[in-house]
């Protein structure tokens, strides 16, 4: 390199989450599902051809390829897939460098989510110093980045917008990355292989209200909540509208 020459930030891999929506405050039991999807993207359990998951061995944790693993949440459609993947992901945060959420509820949410994450990976980029031209590079989306940092939104760029999203995820060294694919139902319309890339790296969690998408990796079948379960959600619920009693009376108070 020149005297002189500057040479180009390589921004990390460490990001903060890119979640669409807040922790939910409601959020109760489900813990053996939880435990069972951290048990087995943390490398501690291994899942059987039923894919039902089970303590890892020594052994078996020697031998076992690294290669990237993924759960499919399967249940009735509002049964709490999501919001399962949801706690999941701000429980276990800490334990990735980034978290992305993407609407694969149709081929247009899953490009909008598309979107959303590359504005994420440019802002925080140019935050840890990178230039956009920089960035463009390393997103592979030359001629689609303008010079303060937007991207195109023509046809074409819709296309470039979701390869960039699989190129960073394939990028040599970002191996700790959690990619959630959320409401996986239509699969003859939705292809999330747009966004995958083909590459050991990273943990994926689909949800989906379809139970043969063993292929994908191991399922994990979700029930209604038990009745205790039930008791805490509803004594939950029953504080939080106390909560809001008592401040509005609090509140009138005050003006009065």
């Amino acid at each position: 390199m020149c005297k002189g020459e500057i040479r180009p930030v390589t921004p990390s891999f460490a990001i903060s989450p890119d979640l669409p929506f807040s922790r939910n405050r409601m959020f109760c039991g489900r813990n053996d599902i939880i435990d069972t999807i951290h048990s087995f993207l943390s490398g501690s359990a291994l899942y059987d051809v039923e894919g039902d998951a089970r303590p890892m061995s020594d052994v078996e944790r020697d031998a076992w390829p690294m290669t990237r693993k993924t759960v499919v949440l399967y249940g009735l459609g509002g049964i709490g897939k999501s919001s399962i993947a949801l706690e999941y992901s701000f429980r276990y945060s800490n334990s990735y460098t980034a978290v992305f959420w993407v609407d694969v509820t149709s081929g247009m949410s899953l490009s909008r989510s598309a979107r959303r994450i590359v504005e994420h990976i440019i802002a925080e980029y140019v935050g840890q110093g990178s230039s956009y031209e920089h960035i463009a590079s390393l997103l592979g989306l030359g001629g689609f980045l303008g010079l303060g940092g937007e991207i195109s939104s023509d046809t074409a760029a819709e296309l470039r917008v979701t390869g960039a999203v699989r190129k960073w995820l394939a990028t040599k060294h970002n191996e700790k990355w959690l990619l959630i694919l959320d409401n996986y139902d239509d699969v003859n319309a939705v292809d999330i292989h747009l966004l995958l890339p083909t590459c050991d790296a990273g943990n994926v969690i689909i949800t989906s209200r379809k139970s043969d998408l063993q292929m994908l990796g191991m399922t994990v079948a979700v029930d209604d909540i038990d009745e205790e379960s039930g008791m805490e959600l509803f004594m939950k619920s029953a504080n939080i509208e106390e909560l809001k009693a008592e401040g509005k009376h609090q509140s009138n108070t005050f003006r009065v």
